[in-house]
């Protein structure tokens, strides 16, 4: 079994990956064992014994039980859990809201807990009732590479352009959608409106609203003026169908999913959002960032962040702003530095390894059997037998064989075999998100590079 200090699961490869690599980077510098995996992984999916053991593991968010067992699978074993809380801001008619789903239940309210600033650390304490100690306040180590030195670790605008070919001569705006797309099924939008309340789906409404009436601006726009390039970055892990049409039909919209939002952010001589905080990178980046709002927000869905900011509600103003070299900044540096914690003395990335560090090291934050128990909640009938028999080496390469002999059809292998399409099905629909050693490698190179 492969035993590790940290090992650290990601999601969306384009929100996580450049930040757990500058994250890893600084921890084997300091000499730990780490490792950065897939959750959806095909060799995560179909193991029913760990082949990994980690001190500490490091998630993309636990909410609940069922987010870490989804995460974990039965993969890895580990002693402690950081939540990374990719997903610090929350809707306003949550922050208050005991039950709702960001707001942690059990062994959710258990693990250890990155806050990027003060809000959401008053939100921990005084909601969640988080032990303090479980809380660490380290700032966004994703707003470290839009300040020197590790600016130098994105490619120039020649390269960037280059390699997905975009016009180098054009002047390119950026749109940072913060649309789930349009092409939702039921049961997500139930699901969501499970965790969100009923009105979710009034906010998803107001979404595609708001997504055809920007595409129908920026055709209009791309009509008047053809030295004019409009990059589209979906939201991750979402498309659009307004936005492939509008793609299909003029040449200079692109749909971009390549790369972080903070290269293309760099890159690009306008950026556009809307109720996001993708905002906060071209703050951290100090590049203008403008706000668009056709239609009001669904009530209680409107980020705290953006609340009384400067927002471009008609097409008028928004044509304005293209072409305008004196815009005022849309949102306040105060609301900012409420979320965020600004220190432009030491990075992020060194207070994360920080506490990292700590809760390696401090068997305070180590999880208790019976917690570690508890979260498991699959461990029933066919699969509690996988794990019983995955313990003898010699019935467990027997169990391997009887799987790959499709002539033998009993019901207890063909629900394995299942479990193993399906993985191997997910992993396919999800490709996009994989990521190899030599990319790492690759990546952690680039940050070396710019950081000496």
């Amino acid at each position: 079994m492969k035993e590790l200090d940290f090992l650290f699961l990601y999601e969306h490869k384009v929100r996580e990956l450049e930040n757990l690599c500058l994250i890893k980077y600084e921890l084997d510098r300091r000499g730990y064992r780490t490792e950065i995996r897939y959750i959806e992984d095909i060799q995560n999916s179909i193991a029913v014994k760990p082949f990994i053991h980690t001190k500490v593991l490091l998630v993309m968010a636990c909410y609940n039980n069922q987010t870490l067992e989804w995460q974990t699978k039965n993969f890895v074993k580990f002693d402690k859990v950081i939540d990374m809380q990719w997903e610090n801001i929350v809707y306003p008619k949550d922050e208050v809201r005991s039950d709702a789903y960001k707001n942690y239940t059990e062994i959710g309210k258990d693990v250890v807990r990155i806050s990027w600033g003060k809000q959401n650390e008053r939100r921990m304490l005084s909601v969640v009732k988080m032990d303090p100690r479980k809380l660490k306040v380290t700032g966004h180590v994703g707003m470290d590479f839009l300040r020197p030195p590790l600016t130098g670790y994105y490619m120039s605008r020649e390269e960037l352009f280059e390699k997905y070919g975009v016009p180098r001569e054009k002047k390119v705006i950026l749109f940072a959608s913060p649309y789930y797309g349009d092409k939702l099924p039921d049961v997500y939008i139930n699901d969501m409106c499970a965790r969100f309340g009923e009105d979710w789906v009034d906010y998803y409404r107001f979404m595609c609203d708001s997504q055809e009436i920007v595409l129908q601006w920026f055709e209009k726009l791309l009509l008047q003026d053809k030295d004019l390039y409009i990059v589209f970055r979906p939201h991750p892990g979402h498309s659009s169908r307004c936005a492939e049409r509008l793609e299909r039909i003029n040449s200079n919209f692109k749909i971009i999913s390549g790369e972080s939002v903070k290269q293309w952010i760099i890159a690009c001589d306008k950026v556009y959002t809307g109720n996001s905080s993708v905002v906060v990178e071209a703050f951290f980046a100090k590049k203008m960032c403008q706000l668009l709002f056709p239609v009001p927000v669904t009530k209680g869905f409107e980020l705290k962040l953006i609340q009384d900011s400067l927002k471009l509600t008609d097409y008028v103003a928004f044509k304005q702003s293209v072409y305008a070299s004196n815009a005022k900044f849309p949102v306040s540096q105060d609301r900012i530095e409420d979320i965020y914690l600004i220190d432009w003395e030491e990075p992020s990335y060194i207070k994360f390894a920080d506490a990292a560090e700590e809760v390696l090291k401090d068997e305070y934050y180590t999880l208790t059997k019976q917690q570690l128990r508890a979260y498991r909640t699959k461990y029933k009938g066919t699969l509690r037998l996988v794990k019983t028999i995955s313990q003898c080496d010699v019935i467990y390469k027997l169990y391997l064989a009887l799987l790959e002999n499709k002539k033998i059809r009993w019901e207890f292998l063909e629900k394995q075999r299942q479990i193993r399409e399906n993985a191997v099905r997910i992993q396919n629909e999800h490709s996009h998100e994989l990521t190899n050693e030599q990319e790492i490698r690759d990546i952690i190179k680039r940050i070396d590079k710019a950081l000496k």
